[in-house]
């Protein structure tokens, strides 16, 4: 059976431990287990388009099959095809829309990205099409996790968030807390402190909630676009990453299938945890220019996201200022450093002291 480094072999892919043991168990089960339907979740900024490269190149080594590739948005086929070029991964794909009218039929194996789509109308179409033998999906959070793995035989989990960060795989991120969460309310802390925040998400309830804060932050004179389901999204998430726009307002689209390391902060509406996950979850791709993220949650959110992953430090709003909940690393470091340098200082004991004995003592213990 192919290995995971006969598949590296001659690449510009070097796997981290948790993303070669996910490659390799689902190899495992579609060649020995003769499964037919996988779907991998790992989360955002974990590599699992490589993952889904390696494992449809496994098996196209092995059985010399034809892979299909299927993602919601052009942007992202893009992305997933010049992955796998610059990286040399051994794959040939066709990479189709996941709202392609008539997608080529002579495919054997379908990688879907963003699999929490899979049990939609315009994925049923595809499946309906070109009725693959192996269908592998790939997810962050699965909006609707149950539902979603009804339509595959098993799923693979490994590594999650908590651990990615801790590993330095993600990126750190400070937790912020406000009182209450509202277009007004929301921007004004952003406004605050623009510097502080930096490229910035927002997520909201509403489309009108959205318009209202965008108009906010016009009037302050931010860069502001509304990202919308029918809007020209690829446009405004161009000029969200060139930076020739501030901040990014929306609902909900995207919380899934949006990609820019150099995002600095989100203020995240108050969700449940699936939700909220997917929202934090994209600020937490690293960046060489960024090296701790913000995000930014309301005391009524159903879901902090310290649940999920612990931050580097975690602030409340209270008496018009921010109040950290822990000990700055800063003075905790100097602490540190003090109680080192103490144990190391060598100390002259009085001469009253010397000459006490301690034999003596043990000596009148033991007799008495």
């Amino acid at each position: 059976m192919v290995t995971i480094d006969d598949l590296i072999r001659g690449t510009a892919v070097y796997p981290r431990p948790y993303q070669a043991r996910i490659v390799g168990k689902a190899l495992d089960l579609y060649l020995n287990k003769q499964l037919r339907s996988i779907l991998v979740e790992s989360p955002t900024g974990s590599g699992k388009t490589v993952m889904g490269l390696l494992i449809a190149a496994g098996l196209q080594k092995q059985l010399g099959i034809r892979v299909g590739w299927v993602a919601m948005r052009r942007y992202l086929l893009a992305q997933a095809k010049a992955e796998a070029a610059e990286r040399g991964i051994p794959i040939t794909a066709e990479f189709i829309s996941m709202f392609e009218k008539n997608p080529p039929a002579n495919l054997d194996l379908l990688v879907v990205d963003e699999a929490q789509h899979d049990a939609a109308g315009s994925m049923a179409h595809l499946h309906n099409v070109i009725r693959p033998r192996y269908i592998l999906g790939l997810s962050a959070t699965p909006f609707r996790a149950d539902k979603v793995k009804l339509c595959f035989d098993t799923s693979i989990r490994d590594a999650g968030i908590r651990t990615l960060i801790d590993d330095g795989y993600l990126s750190k991120f400070r937790h912020f807390t406000i009182p209450a969460y509202t277009p007004e309310s929301a921007t004004e802390f952003y406004l605050r402190e623009r510097d502080r925040w930096g490229k910035t998400v927002f997520y909201f309830h509403t489309i009108p909630q959205c318009e209202r804060a965008a108009a906010i932050l016009r009037k302050a004179g931010v860069r502001v676009e509304v990202v919308t389901a029918t809007g020209d999204r690829d446009a405004q998430l161009e000029g969200f990453e060139n930076g020739k726009v501030d901040v990014l307002v929306n609902c909900i689209v995207l919380a899934e299938g949006f990609d820019c390391p150099s995002l600095q902060t989100v203020f995240c509406r108050p969700s449940e945890k699936g939700i909220t996950v997917q929202m934090c979850g994209r600020v937490l791709r690293k960046h060489a220019d960024v090296p701790t993220k913000n995000i930014v949650q309301c005391q009524k959110t159903r879901w902090p996201f310290i649940r999920t992953a612990s931050a580097e430090l975690q602030y409340v709003w209270q008496d018009n200022d921010w109040r950290s909940l822990q000990v700055n690393p800063r003075i905790q470091q100097v602490a540190v450093n003090t109680m080192r340098a103490l144990a190391k200082t060598q100390v002259d004991l009085p001469e009253f002291l010397k000459k006490r004995t301690t034999p003596t003592r043990m000596h009148e213990r033991s007799e008495a």
